[in-house]
């Protein structure tokens, strides 16, 4: 049987982290498609390439901050379903044992 107490930190830790990870990118969209409509008084473009990407730096470390979570809340999935496959093993035998 799952750990409930695995299973709950597995939830919250990956939600989180998915929700961080698509905030991140929702701002950094809407923000890089802004930049690169704006213009100036000459009605050339107001910023380069490099000056969006550059803006969006704190974005792409949120990103990397929920990816991060959501590669946690995955191993903490993996331990917990190992842990239950052992305990299972582990009853399995001592069942087979005591009939034996």
């Amino acid at each position: 049987r799952l750990s409930q107490k695995l299973l709950g930190i597995h939830f919250w830790v990956h939600t989180i982290g998915t929700v961080t990870y698509i905030i991140a990118m929702w701002v950094s969209g809407i923000m890089q498609g802004l930049m690169w409509r704006a213009y100036d008084e000459y009605g050339t473009l107001a910023y380069t390439f490099a000056e969006s990407v550059s803006a969006m730096h704190p974005y792409y470390a949120m990103r990397a901050a929920g990816g991060a979570l959501v590669v946690l809340g995955a191993i903490t999935m993996l331990i917990n379903i190992i842990i239950t496959i052992r305990k299972s093993n582990r009853e399995q035998a001592s069942a087979q044992v005591a009939t034996a």
